[in-house]
């Protein structure tokens, strides 16, 4: 399929030859002919209205004339040329006045404080200044920005239990215009704990219809002891789309004594104060599946007797051995007599007695 407007383009150069590469969106590496750039090359990322090379090109991109000191495989070439796309986008794209931003605020350290989060619903391509404003009543409160997240602050709690209600006002502005919006909640209202940590499914020997479902408090919730944690938990074998729920007033550990032999359960847990506030999200699922007894191995009658027979077998005298029915030796011997002589036994008495007759004569 062919681009058509404006296209992207990757340029490298050696010594005196050059070629241009356009950059389609879902374009992978693996359909491109550059492998790497080696010394002394030179990367640049422009665009052009009839992708006809650096002789169409119209618009300079801010990557340009990058002097490589090694050799830069492919995969960083795509991150600069990931760069410039942001750069070909902010530049191509229209650039609009900011929309109502969306504002929201939580408490997942109660009675610590709590945070509020914006952002815009649509982007504006141009950049964006935002000014947050928290009021307990009609004193200001400190709203301390996120370390990691920019469009985060934190708020400490000055008076727990406080029926004064928290405002929240947020404006966010650019060379385009102005827009804002606030929102106003009770202190209890936003409580939501995180997700709890660690859960774990075991199946219980001996016992196929029993699993044993284990999990820690959220390590964000700061004082267990003095605001603790309900549960609710969440069970369904893989086969099955209806969950069965458990709601479990302290504790952090549960048994399901009604799971199906041999089929694998997804568990979930989640918390909330045992007073105030809203359910937290689910939790991270568990696998496990009941305990299920080892097959054993039947014998039949036909296989008893072989065993009976292979060990009688086993028992007997080895093959060069030969036992002589008492019958065949001669007098003296008959099917009464009561123990068999071997053969050799035999031949040494009766050579024993020749010698003795031949002395006596």
């Amino acid at each position: 399929m062919e681009a058509s407007g404006p296209q992207l383009h990757l340029e490298w150069q050696v010594a005196r030859m050059s070629a241009a590469l356009p950059i389609f969106p879902g374009l992978g590496p693996g359909q491109h002919s550059l492998d790497s750039i080696l010394p002394g090359q030179r990367l640049r990322v422009y665009s052009s209205s009839d992708g006809g090379g650096a002789a169409g090109s119209k618009d300079t991109l801010g990557l340009s004339s990058s002097v490589m000191a090694a050799p830069v495989p492919w995969a960083c070439c795509a991150v600069l040329a990931a760069a410039a796309a942001v750069v070909y986008a902010q530049r191509h794209s229209p650039q609009v006045p900011p929309r109502e931003p969306v504002l929201s605020c939580r408490s997942n350290t109660y009675p610590k404080g709590f945070y509020c989060s914006w952002h815009l619903p649509t982007p504006t391509y141009i950049p964006n200044t935002f000014n947050v404003t928290v009021l307990h009543g009609s004193k200001i409160m400190v709203c301390e920005k996120d370390p990691a997240l920019k469009n985060r602050c934190h708020i400490r709690y000055m008076h727990l239990f406080s029926t004064i209600k928290y405002k929240v006002s947020i404006s966010v502005s650019n060379a385009l215009g102005h827009n804002a919006t606030a929102i106003t909640f009770d202190e209890f209202t936003i409580v939501k704990p995180d997700p709890p940590e660690n859960v774990v499914a075991r199946p219980v020997p001996s016992n196929p219809r029993r699993l044993e479902v284990t999990w820690q408090t959220p390590s964000t919730w700061p004082d267990p002891e003095s605001f603790p944690l309900k549960f609710f938990l969440r069970y369904r074998p893989l086969i099955l789309d209806q969950w069965q729920h458990v709601e479990l007033s302290d504790g952090t550990a549960h048994t399901i004594t009604d799971a199906y032999a041999g089929k694998e359960y997804i568990i979930q847990v989640a918390a909330k104060d045992n007073e105030i506030g809203t359910w937290s999200d689910w939790s991270v699922a568990a696998h496990a599946t009941p305990w299920t007894e080892e097959p054993r191995h039947l014998t039949t009658e036909a296989q008893a007797a072989e065993t009976t027979t292979s060990t009688t077998s086993s028992l007997a005298p080895p093959p060069t051995t030969k036992i002589c029915d008492p019958g065949e030796l001669g007098s003296g011997g008959g099917p009464n007599a009561p123990f068999s002589v071997s053969v050799p036994v035999t031949l040494a008495l009766a050579a024993a007695a020749a010698t003795a007759s031949s002395l006596l004569i």
